[in-house]
């Protein structure tokens, strides 16, 4: 129990210790680190999280944010060949001109339109409903025992009984 008990405080130490380093071991800028030296950047392959702000042909204009989600940077991405809708979240890799252009060499687009998010929670709401629906249909609930018990129909119940004849 012991050695359960170190190896479970080891591992709960190494995620707190990743978590805390992990914007300084991201290998590229972040929203904060755009804002306070933005020269340092230009000329470098990036990979950047925006807003889709303007879209037009093959260029759009997108917001990088900042921790507190202040607007850290505006840049215009051209050679984007990934559809997407104004508020729209990508991910772009390219390099960072000193226009504060920038040429993508790979578009990801994470949700197309502001709409996709509440798309993506309402089908996962339905999905967890339709599983909790299915699990209550095969399993009861026993609160006094917090526990659950398979479900048995009528028949199987009858038979189970010990015969009195």
């Amino acid at each position: 129990m012991a050695v359960a008990t170190l190896l479970l405080t080891t591992l709960a130490g190494l995620c707190v210790h990743y978590g805390a380093t992990y914007d300084e071991r991201w290998p590229h800028p972040t929203g904060d680190q755009l804002q306070d030296d933005p020269s340092q950047f230009t000329g470098q392959q990036v990979l950047l999280f925006g807003e889709v702000q303007t879209v037009r042909d093959d260029t759009i204009v997108i917001h990088v944010h900042d921790d507190a989600d202040d607007v850290a940077a505006e840049l215009e991405v051209t050679n984007v060949d990934k559809s997407v809708e104004p508020g729209g979240m990508v991910q772009v890799y390219g390099v960072v001109n000193p226009d504060w252009t920038m040429t993508a060499e790979k578009t990801v687009v994470v949700n197309r339109s502001d709409g996709a998010s509440t798309y993506k929670y309402v089908v996962s709401l339905a999905g967890v409903l339709l599983a909790i629906g299915y699990f209550c249909k095969h399993w009861q609930i026993l609160p006094q025992k917090l526990g659950f018990e398979p479900r048995t129909d009528r028949t199987e119940r009858e038979t189970d009984r010990p015969n009195d004849g």
